[in-house]
């Protein structure tokens, strides 16, 4: 044999690796194809799922406010980021803008768990709607702290007998007294006061009740921008 030719059984076994009945069916690819490809879809969205529900249990959750309370600070329609990372590691402060179950002062609504896995758990279960279904959210500005004397007369609110100053705009007005601020809840009011029902008709809120902070209004864009 010379060189460069190919051994006639080398030939025709080349012809049978060639040959379209070796190959696999076209359908078959496809097949295989597109199962990888709906594998890899469902491997994203759970991905997608997971981060979406920690995102919403542990650094911010949209809210809708759907009454007047709260104005002229936030009306009706706007749509708000509330942070739920900051009271995992500090009480909420004097002035901060809250949202909380209601009924604050009824058990069921509080966080549930001796241990912070166990309260980890339960938050996690409520943004999945499992826990806390009775509940509504609520939003009220912080005014009073634990232990302290709260009196809110003639328009005011007097902190152990000083005028609080409130450097945030709100309406005067609405029921009047004097609380004293147990431990491990707040005082709140609604910046509407003459139209809002809060602590001074229906108790103080504990922090097991307690969903995050109000921080930032983001719909409808002309109100865009941070709350104070």
């Amino acid at each position: 044999m010379r060189e460069g030719e190919l051994d006639p059984a080398d030939e025709a076994g080349s012809r049978r690796e060639e040959s379209p009945r070796s190959r696999p069916p076209r359908g078959s690819w496809w097949t295989g194809r597109l199962l990888a490809v709906c594998v890899e879809i469902a491997v994203l969205f759970v991905i997608a799922l997971v981060i979406a529900i920690y995102a919403q249990t542990f650094v911010v959750k949209a809210y809708e406010i759907p009454s007047i309370s709260m104005e002229p600070t936030l009306k009706v329609g706007d749509k708000i980021l509330v942070d739920r990372a900051s009271y995992h590691f500090r009480k909420p402060r004097r002035g901060e803008v809250i949202v909380f179950r209601f009924n604050p002062n009824d058990p069921a609504n509080w966080t549930r768990g001796g241990n912070s896995f166990v309260r980890d758990l339960d938050l996690m279960a409520e943004v999945l709607n499992i826990t806390h279904q009775g509940s509504l959210p609520f939003i009220k500005r912080v005014v009073g702290l634990p232990g302290e004397a709260v009196v809110v007369k003639d328009g005011g609110v007097y902190i152990d007998g000083e005028l609080l100053e409130e450097d945030y705009e709100h309406f005067r007005g609405g029921p009047e007294g004097s609380w004293t601020v147990p431990e491990g809840s707040v005082m709140v009011l609604g910046d509407n006061r003459p139209n809002s029902a809060d602590s001074r008709t229906w108790g103080f809120v504990p922090y097991q009740s307690i969903i995050g902070r109000a921080v930032f209004i983001w719909w409808p864009m002309s109100r865009w921008g941070s709350i104070r």
